[in-house]
Parts: C-alpha cells; sequence; structure tokens
C-alpha cells in the first residue's frame, strides 16, 4: 500500500546522516549579518553542521534551521540544500530533490525529510542547536 502523504510515511523520518560536531548559536537578527532573515526567507550558516545549516524563515517569528546535507545521496559534492530563486522551497544543488519549507520532499526523489535543528525565538534572538527534531505537526 502506498501512502499519498509524505506526512504520514514514517519513512521520511529516518535520518541515516551522520551526527554533527555539537554547536549551539545565538543570532541577533537585528544584526546587519542576519537582517536578510527580515526581508528574504534565509541565512546560511556554513560553519555548523555537516555541510553547513541553512535557517528558513517560514512566518512571522517561526523559523527552522535545516542541514544543508541533502539526504539523497549526500555523499556527492553537489548535494547542498540551497532556497529557490522565488524563496518559495528547498532545493538540492544537484537539481533532483525539493522539499516545501517544513523540510518534507516534494515532486522529489528524496525518500527522507531534511534534517531539522532546534529553533526557539526569545525576543529577537534566535537559538539553534545541534539538537535534532521531528517536526511532525508543522
Amino acid at each position: 500500500m502506498l501512502l499519498s502523504c509524505a506526512e504520514e510515511n514514517p519513512e521520511v523520518y529516518v535520518d541515516e546522516l551522520p551526527l554533527p560536531d555539537p554547536f549551539q548559536l545565538s543570532l541577533n537578527l537585528d544584526l546587519v549579518s542576519y537582517q536578510s532573515l527580515q526581508f528574504e526567507k534565509n541565512v546560511i550558516l556554513p560553519d555548523v553542521g555537516l555541510k553547513g545549516v541553512i535557517v528558513v524563515k517560514r512566518a512571522e517569528n517561526d523559523y527552522a534551521a535545516f542541514e544543508r546535507t541533502c539526504p539523497f545521496e549526500p555523499e556527492k559534492d553537489c548535494s547542498i540544500i540551497s532556497m529557490n530563486a522565488g524563496q518559495q522551497y528547498l532545493e538540492c544543488e544537484c537539481g533532483n530533490s525539493f522539499y516545501n519549507l517544513s523540510g518534507y520532499p516534494t515532486n522529489s526523489p528524496s525518500p527522507r525529510k531534511l534534517r531539522e535543528y532546534y529553533t526557539s525565538l526569545s525576543g529577537r534572538n534566535l537559538y539553534i542547536d545541534n539538537t535534532i527534531t521531528r517536526s511532525e505537526n508543522r
């Protein structure tokens, strides 16, 4: 039996990527380096995670932090997640996998959700750490 909705398929939760070195970040959203999250939907943090972390603004006061390593063929050099030019979805630079802003695969050969890291917003500070979350309810 095939399931039509990725969120109902437990296979999307299987995370086979290696664990990153531990990290804890505090992003002051008023600083110039992170102000792009006020006007655009993403900022890239290249020095954490496996191949970096992409922080996505999904709505006012709703942020997510995803591993940039694509879970589909992660061994490839081009297997890096970026925001598409229209800022409507995330895509693998290899050109074969696409994800919605909750990290679920859409029109994609990838059977897995993007790895999502813990985020918490307090005032104008966005906290991110290497705790892996499973956001089934988003």
